[in-house]
C-alpha cells in the first residue's frame, strides 16, 4: 500500500487503482471537502473574481469575497473580527511575527506540529520547550525564566492531529497565575470540531480571556482552504500592520475563498452536524476500548493505533486495504517509532460503516 494516489474526491469511500475503499483518514473532519455547497461556492467565486487576485493583502489583492469570508470566521468564532492568511500552516507564522518581539521569552509545547517550531525558530530568539503531558516541565522552564516582571509567551496546539490530545488549556492558565502572559494556540484540529458550536479548543475550555489568542485552517473541518486568526480586533489590527505572512502573500484563490464561505455557513446553520461528529467520534472509541485499544478523548474524532500491544502496524493496515478499508499507516513527523495507524470518523460516517471498521480491526489485531 505504497504511494496512495486518490482517483476521487475525499469521502467516507475514495477510488484508488479503480477500486473504491472505506476511508478513515485525513482531516475532513465535518465532511465538507466534497459537499454541493462548496462546490457551488466555488463555482460562483470564480465566476464573479476569476481565479487570484494576484496581489498581497496591502496592494490590490483584497477582494469583497475575502472580507466577507474573514466577517463569516469572525461571526462563527465569535470574535470581533478575523485576519484571512493564505495557508494554515502560516498561523503561529502570523501570530508570532505580528504580537510577539524576537527576544521575549517563548515557552512552546515540545512535541508540537513542525509549523508551529518553524514559527517559533523564525521569530522568537528566546525559546524554552515544555511537555504538555508533564507540566512540572512548564513549571521548571519558568521557574529558568529572568525575574524582570516581563511579558511571557506560550505556545501550542490545540488538539494533536496524530493522537487527538486536547491542549491543556486551563491547566496551563492556573500554573501560569498571575504573569503577564500570552498564550497562542495553533488550533487547526479543533477549530470546528471542539466545543457545542465547534468553535474549538478555547469553547471546549470556556476560556474567553483576552491574552489567549488562536490561529486555525479552512483546510480541515471546513473542507477548503487557508488560514485564519479570529481575534479582538486589537489583535487584528497589529497582526494586518506588523505581519509580513498578512501583508507579502496573496490571499487564498477566489475558488477556495468561496468554498470556505459556504462551508462556514453551511455549519453556522447546521450546528448538528458537530453533535454527528461528536457522535461518531463515541462510537468509534467505545468500539475501539472495547478491543483492549486506548480510546481517550472520546469527542475528537482522531484515534491512534501505535506500536505496543498491536505488532506489525503496517501489516494490519495493509490487511484492512486489502479488505477494502484505508485507515493509513503513517510514520508522519512525531509517530512513534515503527509508525502507527492514524484513524479518523468524520460526521459524513454512517454508523454501518463504523461497524464495518471495528469488525474488520477485530478481525485482524
Amino acid at each position: 500500500m505504497k504511494g496512495i494516489v486518490l482517483q476521487s474526491p475525499v469521502g467516507t469511500q475514495v477510488t484508488i487503482g479503480g477500486r473504491q475503499y472505506l476511508y478513515f483518514g485525513g482531516t475532513d473532519y465535518l465532511g465538507m471537502a466534497n459537499r454541493s455547497e462548496l462546490r457551488e461556492g466555488a463555482i460562483q467565486a470564480i465566476e464573479s473574481y476569476g481565479i487570484s487576485s494576484s496581489a498581497s493583502r496591502t496592494s490590490t489583492g483584497t477582494t469583497e469575497l475575502h472580507l466577507e469570508l474573514e466577517q463569516a470566521i469572525s461571526g462563527f468564532a465569535g470574535t470581533a473580527g478575523a485576519v484571512l492568511l493564505s495557508a494554515g500552516y502560516l498561523g503561529m507564522h502570523a501570530l508570532l511575527s505580528g504580537l510577539v518581539e524576537r527576544e521575549e521569552p517563548l515557552l512552546l509545547q515540545q512535541d508540537a506540529h513542525s509549523s508551529i517550531k518553524e514559527a517559533a525558530v523564525a521569530w522568537c530568539g528566546n525559546r524554552r520547550e515544555f511537555d504538555i503531558h508533564d507540566l512540572g516541565t512548564l513549571r521548571k522552564a519558568l521557574g529558568d525564566l529572568p525575574a524582570s516582571g516581563g511579558r511571557v509567551i506560550l505556545a501550542g496546539e490545540g488538539v494533536s492531529p496524530l493522537y487527538g490530545t486536547i491542549f491543556p488549556l486551563n491547566d496551563i492558565l492556573e500554573l501560569l497565575g498571575e504573569r503577564n502572559v500570552l498564550v497562542l494556540v495553533d488550533d487547526a484540529h479543533g477549530f470546528g470540531v471542539l466545543g457545542d458550536q465547534g468553535r474549538g479548543t478555547l469553547e471546549y475550555h470556556g476560556c474567553g480571556r483576552e491574552d489567549v489568542v488562536f490561529c486555525s485552517t479552512l483546510s480541515k473541518a471546513f473542507g477548503s482552504f487557508g488560514g485564519c486568526v479570529p481575534a479582538s480586533s486589537g489583535v487584528i489590527e497589529k497582526i494586518r500592520r506588523r505581519s509580513s505572512i498578512y501583508h507579502c502573500a496573496t490571499p487564498p484563490p477566489a475558488p477556495l475563498s468561496g468554498a470556505a464561505l459556504a462551508a462556514i455557513r453551511y455549519v453556522a446553520d447546521n450546528p448538528a452536524i458537530i453533535k454527528r461528529l461528536k457522535e461518531n467520534a463515541g462510537l468509534l472509541k467505545n468500539g475501539l476500548a472495547a478491543l483492549g485499544l486506548p480510546a481517550d478523548n472520546p469527542e475528537v474524532p482522531i484515534a491512534p493505533v501505535c506500536p505496543g500491544r498491536v505488532k506489525d502496524l503496517d501489516k494490519v493496515s495493509g490487511r484492512l486495504f486489502e479488505d477494502g478499508i484505508l485507515a493509513p499507516f503513517s510514520r508522519y513527523p512525531g509517530s512513534p517509532e515503527g509508525g502507527m495507524i492514524r484513524i479518523v470518523v468524520t460526521a459524513a460516517h454512517s454508523k454501518e460503516q463504523i461497524e464495518t471498521l471495528l469488525a474488520a480491526l477485530r478481525k485482524f489485531l
